[in-house]
């Protein structure tokens, strides 16, 4: 008797153009293992620096890392998102400002401040992403520590920047409540492996160095976005891959929205996966417009564990973590 898989019970909600957003960038990568009663953890270990890198602003401290803008585009947005944590914060978040530059060239190596300064807090929301910053050593909780809770920063930039092609780098700084110097993890993939061709800086002690562990370059992880009013479609650059953002909430016990980006009208397929590569279910299957769209999953007899999404258009085959927590 052939066995059957359980199912997602999917609520379709599909974005209209004109009040999406646009995503420019998703650069996201955390999840490597199941942590704290089910949650996600993001290990680097057995790397030198297991946790994440100085972002405090009274210390003086700023991480930062690179983007491009494609020849021909215009990015003009209003909304970046970055990520910190606090030690022993727990999951409410203790974060109170950010500051966000904008440099046109590498900080420290000649690059200049293109978009914001040192003062102005473009802190509007943060919150407990559902995943720890963890290592493997028991002394710290293993695994399962819980005393690096990732917070997501949303900032909001005004007036919006409005980027021409070329290389330019997001540095960011923060402060909050708690005696804890601000950190920034950074990117990971499962099987806690390093992203390949990574890039990132940090401001240290006055000086600006490249981010390395071991002989691992890091990058960091971040998003942007922009309100439709802001980026319009003329500015979208529709040579661009669509993008399959990251799931949200994640980890998710019930429901869960995915979300991807059309960069030009056409067909797409988002699709769930189990571990084993079982098709679990199709979530989106036809023809999306120009923008962002939003599709709500609601797992009602689905077991605990980990899922992959998977996004498939005419440019761009991506695929992202999801784990289902009961």
């Amino acid at each position: 008797m052939k066995k059957l898989l359980p199912v997602f019970c999917v609520c379709i909600m599909i974005s209209s153009v004109t009040k999406a957003q646009v995503t420019y960038l998703a650069d996201t990568a955390f999840t490597t293992d199941v942590g704290y009663d089910g949650a996600g953890a993001s290990c680097r270990a057995p790397h030198t620096e297991y946790f994440g890198w100085q972002m405090g602003r009274a210390q003086g401290s700023w991480v930062a890392d690179v983007f491009t803008v494609p020849p021909s585009a215009t990015w003009a947005f209003d909304t970046v998102i970055v990520y910190g944590y606090q030690y022993g914060s727990g999951t409410t978040s203790t974060f109170l400002n950010c500051n966000l530059q904008i440099y046109q060239g590498t900080p420290g190596l000649g690059g200049t401040v293109v978009w914001g300064d040192t003062s102005t807090n473009v802190l509007n929301s943060t919150g407990f992403t559902g995943i720890y910053r963890v290592d493997t050593f028991a002394a710290d909780g293993g695994l399962t520590s819980t005393n690096r809770p990732i917070m997501f920063l949303k900032l909001y930039l005004s007036p919006a920047p409005i980027l021409t092609e070329g290389t330019y780098w997001l540095s960011w700084s923060s402060a909050g409540s708690s005696a804890s110097i601000p950190d920034a993890p950074d990117k990971v993939l499962p099987g806690r492996i390093n992203p390949s061709g990574q890039t990132a800086r940090q401001l240290f002690g006055g000086t600006w160095y490249y981010i390395r562990d071991s002989s691992d370059n890091i990058g960091m992880d971040m998003i942007i976005k922009a309100s439709a009013a802001v980026a319009g479609v003329s500015n979208v650059n529709q040579t661009a891959p669509a993008i399959l953002d990251q799931n949200t909430p994640n980890p998710f016990s019930n429901t869960t929205e995915i979300s991807f980006y059309m960069p030009q009208s056409g067909h797409a397929r988002v699709t769930v996966y189990n571990t084993i590569g079982q098709l679990v279910t199709t979530v989106f299957d036809g023809e999306a417009a120009i923008g962002e769209h939003h599709v709500t999953l609601t797992a009602e007899n689905l077991p605990a564990g980990l899922y992959y999404c998977r996004l498939l258009t005419s440019t761009a085959k991506e695929s992202k973590q999801m784990l289902l927590i009961k």
